[in-house]
């Protein structure tokens, strides 16, 4: 091996440079090497070895490859100014195992690398020749015939007269492998180097510690790529007894056991929607997620005589679930199966929420913009369309420091918009201590200082909870201004007992008005629409907490 032991350091290539991307394609393949070396294999790490040390051009055409989509490409796409001779850079990479120039076909793959007047001229000389006006498409079954029991070939033995080449990846793995560790996901992909580097996109300087690294041993890495591979099928169709056992061990790490966890759920919402109940209540009980134990009750449900038997079971999984959701839609269950069973029952109770009707001229505008206008009219009061911006906006700016904070497993590469565990159900306790002493300055004043420092230092700067075009000075001022602090807090204790599913159902307007030092938040109905669940939960809860919350709803004037 040579690369060397120094500390990792991360930095962005210039695009000045023609080779800029190859520059990030080696900060990547060195940080990995250095910063997880124990977690590949001597013969992948001798392979990245080799390929830094390969000739400029032939590393750059791979690099070139890497960070385009698929894994096989034809030749005469990869022609770049950069690069001297394509031709002489693949034979290079082949000869050093990382392409192959002859690389097998499926019929599929044929027809999706060529050209339409290409497989024109493949098919003329078949016993079905196409008509000269039949579109690509069209040709796909000329093809399939053609091929017959063939399953896959070189392009040489299905086309000796082809007038393109095929080249083929064999390394992708590998690289699959090094970018999943880098960035910790397959959803980021090279493209982030050249959005930062373009001022697209600006991070927060996080320091990173030899124990912040998204996996802790190779099996994770596996376990993660295995996920993402039943993923891939799941979008492809594949049927689901035949991704399930790839997923049915159980994971010894929390956020790759959560994965694991939604992804059941989805094969199980993906068996339902195909009308295999019984393979997907199967799924359901095997996942732990609230979400998926609502679905199973509620196909359970649809047998009266199985969920009467479960009712007891049912009863004591309400009292165990988390999400105050979720548990709404278990007592609706529970209540329609005590009725049906002959057991009194009361549904579940609904708080009485102000409400206002507003009748509007229809402009053609949103109905939030139309309820914006009317209530701002008022004297001395200012209206804002905030949705679900404005508690979460001011939220991040006050804990940002604690959102920033180097916890291990927390961040691992610079182009994180938060912490990777921000939505997981332990991100509040890791950090108990920090967002106590934050959360404390809104027991004096100086939590507007704060606030308003961040939202000065760091505006423009990518974070999960800001929307930063959502929250300009004036919204600020005045929320700080007329806002009491301990609604600020309880709000802020709301969010965070469920981060992910409480940053949204947040009403949709907010007045301020000056005379009365006071405000109001506003959530918007048009004709026809309603509160859904999670919306109705928020606002009880703030309802409770003596938050000033209402509901606008909207008729429309009649056309004269």
């Amino acid at each position: 091996m040579q690369f060397d032991t120094q500390p990792p350091i991360l930095s962005r290539a210039s695009l000045e440079d023609p080779l800029y991307y190859l520059e990030n394609l080696h900060t990547v393949i060195h940080w990995v090497s250095r910063h997880h070396c124990d977690l590949l294999q001597p013969e992948e790490l001798n392979q990245l070895s080799a390929l830094v040390g390969m000739p400029l051009s032939a590393q750059a055409l791979l690099a070139r490859m890497v960070m385009r989509k698929g894994d096989i490409f034809r030749v005469d796409t990869l022609q770049y100014d950069e690069i001297p001779s394509t031709d002489a850079a693949l034979d290079a990479l082949e000869a050093a195992g990382f392409v192959d120039q002859s690389p097998n076909l499926d019929v599929q793959q044929l027809y999706q690398h060529s050209r339409h007047k290409e497989l024109q001229a493949l098919l003329t000389a078949t016993q079905h020749p196409p008509a000269k006006s039949a579109r690509k498409i069209d040709l796909l079954p000329l093809l399939l015939e053609m091929a017959g029991e063939e399953q896959s070939r070189s392009l040489k033995h299905w086309w000796p007269q082809a007038s393109f080449t095929l080249v083929a990846l064999k390394c992708d793995a590998l690289m699959d492998r090094v970018r999943l560790m880098f960035f910790g996901n397959l959803h980021q992909d090279w493209s982030e180097f050249v959005l930062a580097e373009l001022g697209h996109q600006v991070y927060e300087t996080v320091d990173f510690k030899p124990e912040s690294r998204a996996f802790r041993h190779r099996q994770e890495v596996d376990q993660y790529l295995t996920i993402h591979t039943c993923y891939s099928h799941l979008a492809n169709e594949v049927v689901i007894p035949d991704i399930l056992p790839l997923c049915s061990d159980p994971i010894d790490n929390a956020w790759l056991e959560h994965r694991r966890q939604r992804l059941l759920f989805q094969l199980a919402q993906y068996a339902e929607r195909s009308g295999e109940n019984a393979l997907a209540t199967t799924i359901y009980a095997q996942s732990s997620l609230d979400e998926a134990q609502v679905r199973y009750f509620r196909l359970l449900e649809k047998n009266l005589d199985d969920a009467s038997a479960n009712l007891d079971t049912l009863e004591n999984a309400a009292t165990l679930l988390k999400r105050p959701e979720a548990q709404l839609h278990l007592a609706r269950i529970v209540h329609r199966l005590r009725r049906k069973s002959g057991i009194a029952s009361k549904a579940p109770l609904k708080r009485a929420i102000p409400s206002q009707t507003l009748t509007l001229a229809n402009t053609g505008r949103r109905v939030e913009a139309a309820v914006l206008e009317a209530l701002a009219s008022r004297p001395a009061v200012t209206g804002f369309y905030t949705e679900n911006w404005l508690f979460t906006g001011l939220f991040g700016l006050l804990l940002w420091p604690v959102l920033y904070t180097p916890l291990p497993g927390a961040f691992f590469h610079p182009f994180q918009s938060g912490p990777a565990d921000l939505f997981r159900p332990d991100f509040g306790q890791r950090r108990s201590a920090l967002i106590k002493q934050r959360l404390a300055s809104l027991d004096t004043t100086e939590y507007r200082s704060l606030i308003m420092q961040c939202w000065r230092e760091k505006q423009g700067i990518a974070c999960k909870l800001i929307h930063w075009s959502a929250l300009n000075q004036e919204l600020i001022e005045l929320a700080l201004d007329l806002i009491p602090a301990d609604h600020l807090k309880t709000v802020f204790q709301h969010l965070l007992t469920d981060l992910r599913h409480h940053r949204r159902g947040m009403p949709d307007l907010i007045f301020f008005d000056q005379y009365q030092r006071s405000y109001e938040l506003v959530e918007v109905k048009g004709p026809g629409d309603r509160l859904q669940d999670h919306q109705r939960l928020w606002i009880e809860s703030m309802l409770a907490a003596g938050l000033p919350v209402s509901i606008a709803e909207v008729v429309w004037q009649p056309r004269s």
